[in-house]
């Protein structure tokens, strides 16, 4: 079965216009990142407006982390709660979270604590029927492929495997696939991609030049059989039907090597 291939919400909250925008390109999945201080009713009714769409669900939020070693935690677990509530009122079944997300010194964090309130999130995810995913990123803890599998196989969480974010980490394994340790322990787990090529500082999430570029991650994720959700998680239309084609050709001619080349220009 081919990962159906989805799109951000690069209009930011006006979901009317992402809904003519997804419908329009042939798109019909969307990975929305969640405004935390939105109402339930104006989040209910943005989501009444994508109900052709099959919505999958994001929390980036700044300064909220279940690892924090203090007070913080507590709050952040609050917030991530009323958000699966409301994920769960709209129909949905998956979220994914940071762990980390920022530049934090070593006494702000406790990794036991991120555990134990991952743990906790997802048996309450599952209660509600939310899959709670964690998603690797280029800080902290969820950076190192060992942590960051730790975290999910002690917790019980799903994984949102980010190949960008693991493409900006390659440095910390100079001698080896950093791929491979991240996806192959937790094959089974990774409910969610989001494909793009790297992030760069001050850019941010930048399209791949070719297909070449980003194969061999597509190779090693379509062996996680449980990884049904690809998103293009890049925001100008230019770049993500370059990308689109790139996955379409790709999904085409996986059993056909070699793939033809394909390649945009780099504008950077």
């Amino acid at each position: 079965m081919k990962p159906r291939i989805a799109i951000c919400n690069i209009f930011g909250q006006d979901a009317d216009r992402l809904a003519d925008f997804a419908h329009l390109n042939g798109f019909k999945g969307i990975d929305w990142s969640i405004d935390q201080n939105q109402s339930a009713k104006e989040f209910i009714s943005k989501m009444d407006k994508l109900k052709e769409f099959e919505v999958r669900f994001h929390c980036p939020f700044n300064g909220v982390d279940i690892a924090y070693a203090d007070v913080r935690a507590e709050k952040s677990m609050e917030l991530l709660m009323k958000m699966m509530e409301r994920i769960a009122m709209a129909g949905g079944n998956h979220m994914t979270i940071h762990i980390g997300f920022g530049h934090y010194s070593d006494k702000e964090l406790d990794f036991n604590r991120a555990v134990e309130n991952l743990t906790t999130l997802v048996q309450l995810g599952a209660a509600c029927g939310v899959s709670i995913s964690l998603e690797n990123l280029t800080t902290a803890w969820t950076n190192m492929p060992a942590l960051f599998t730790t975290l999910v196989q002690r917790s019980g969480a799903g994984v949102t495997f980010d190949i960008g974010h693991a493409h900006t980490c390659e440095h910390l394994y100079p001698n080896g696939n950093i791929y491979e340790h991240f996806i192959l322990p937790n094959r089974n787990n990774i409910l969610n991609a989001h494909i793009y090529h790297t992030e760069v500082e001050e850019v941010g999430h930048v399209a791949p030049f070719s297909l070449e570029e980003i194969y061999d991650r597509l190779e090693l994720l379509r062996g996680a059989e449980s990884c049904k959700w690809w998103v293009i998680e890049l925001q100008t239309s230019r770049d993500i039907f370059l990308t689109r084609d790139f996955l379409y050709r790709y999904l085409e001619f996986s059993l056909s090597p070699p793939i033809p080349a394909l390649k945009r220009k780099r504008w950077f």
